[in-house]
C-alpha cells in the first residue's frame, strides 16, 4: 500500500488536475470554480467560471493558459492567467464537442481531445448503463485547423502521449481497457488497438512515466453503473501492457484519500509527485511514486 495523503483541502469535486511549473496544483470543481493549491497545500479559488460550466479534463499550453473540458458549454474553453476565459473550440470538422472529456498537447502543440459520448452530460448516463461506441478522437492543430483522429469508441476518456511521441493512447470506460494509436511520421495515424483490458471498474484519467510505465486511475464505476468503494484505485500499466495494482482502495475508511477518483497529473521538483482529483471529494490525492513523471508540453 502506497503512502497517499490529502492535499489541498477546500478543492470541491475537482475531475481534472494539472501541476504548473511553480508545482501549484490546479483543477476545477463540478460547482463552476478552479481552484490552485499551492506547495504547502493552501488552497484558493483561481475563478468563477461562466454560468452553466462544468469543468472536466484540464492541461496547460506553454504560455501558462488553461484549457478544460466544459460539460456543460460543450466546448474547450481556454482561461488566460488573469481567470478570463474564452471559447477555444465547441466542434471539430463534423463532429460537435458533446461530452469533451479530456486535452492534452503533443510537443508540437497540437491538442488531442477526446469526446466521450454524442449524447450530452444530461442524457449520457443512459450510455453507461447500456454502452455504446459513439465516443471519438480529435486533433486540433496550433494554426486552428482540426481534424478526426478516431471514432466508433466506447466513452472515450482519459488521453496521454507517450515519451517518445509515436502515440497517443485512449481510456474506453464503459470497456473497462486502454487503446494505443499510433502517431505516424507522416502525421496519420495507426488503427486503435487495446494496449491493456481487463481492469476492476472504469478507468479515467492516466500519466506517463518516464520510463513509459501508465498511471490509471478507476472509479469504482463498473459495467452497468455499479459502484465498488474498493474498485476506487490507481494502478500502473507496464511497456508490455500488463497493469498491476499501486492503489489498492480507497484506504481510509471514510474515503477520505480516494474518493472516486478521476484524472492525475505529475508534479514536484523531482516530478515525482502524483495528484489525483476526487470527484466526490473536497480535496485532492497526492501520492509519492519514487519514480518521474513524463512532463507534460507546458512542463517542458
Amino acid at each position: 500500500m502506497e503512502n497517499v495523503r490529502a492535499f489541498g483541502n477546500g478543492v470541491l469535486r475537482s475531475e481534472g488536475v494539472v501541476v504548473d511549473n511553480d508545482n501549484v496544483v490546479i483543477g476545477g470543481g463540478r460547482n463552476g470554480t478552479l481552484y490552485q493549491a499551492t506547495p504547502d497545500g493552501m488552497v484558493t479559488e483561481f475563478c468563477t467560471l461562466p454560468s452553466g460550466s462544468i469543468p472536466n479534463g484540464i492541461t496547460m499550453d506553454r504560455q501558462g493558459n488553461i484549457i478544460y473540458c466544459d460539460l456543460g458549454k460543450r466546448a474547450i474553453i481556454k482561461v488566460d492567467r488573469l481567470g478570463r476565459p474564452t471559447m477555444f473550440a465547441d466542434r471539430a470538422g463534423d463532429i460537435a464537442l458533446t461530452l469533451p472529456n479530456f486535452a492534452t498537447f503533443d510537443e508540437d502543440g497540437n491538442l488531442y481531445v477526446s469526446i466521450s459520448s454524442e449524447l450530452t452530460i444530461e442524457t449520457v448516463f443512459d450510455e453507461i448503463i447500456n454502452p455504446k461506441p459513439t465516443g471519438s478522437l480529435v486533433r486540433f492543430r496550433p494554426d486552428g485547423r482540426s481534424e478526426i483522429v478516431a471514432t466508433g469508441l466506447w466513452f472515450a476518456n482519459g488521453l496521454a502521449i507517450n515519451p517518445q511521441e509515436s502515440a497517443v493512447y485512449v481510456l474506453q470506460s464503459t470497456r473497462g481497457d486502454c487503446l494505443r494509436i499510433a502517431i505516424n511520421k507522416d502525421g496519420s495515424f495507426g488503427s486503435p488497438e487495446i494496449y491493456a483490458s481487463g481492469f476492476p471498474s472504469h478507468p479515467d484519467g492516466m500519466a506517463f512515466a518516464q520510463d513509459g510505465t501508465l498511471y490509471v486511475t478507476l472509479t469504482g464505476y463498473g459495467n452497468g453503473g455499479a459502484f465498488k468503494a474498493a474498485d476506487q484505485q490507481l494502478i500502473t500499466i507496464d511497456s508490455n501492457g500488463i497493469w498491476a495494482p499501486f492503489i489498492d482502495g480507497p484506504i481510509g475508511i471514510d474515503g477520505s484519500e480516494l474518493h472516486v477518483p478521476t484524472n492525475c497529473a505529475f508534479g514536484g521538483p523531482d516530478m515525482q509527485d502524483l495528484y489525483i482529483a476526487n470527484v466526490d471529494g473536497d480535496h485532492f490525492s497526492h501520492v509519492r511514486t519514487g519514480v518521474s513523471g513524463h512532463p507534460l508540453y507546458h512542463q517542458r
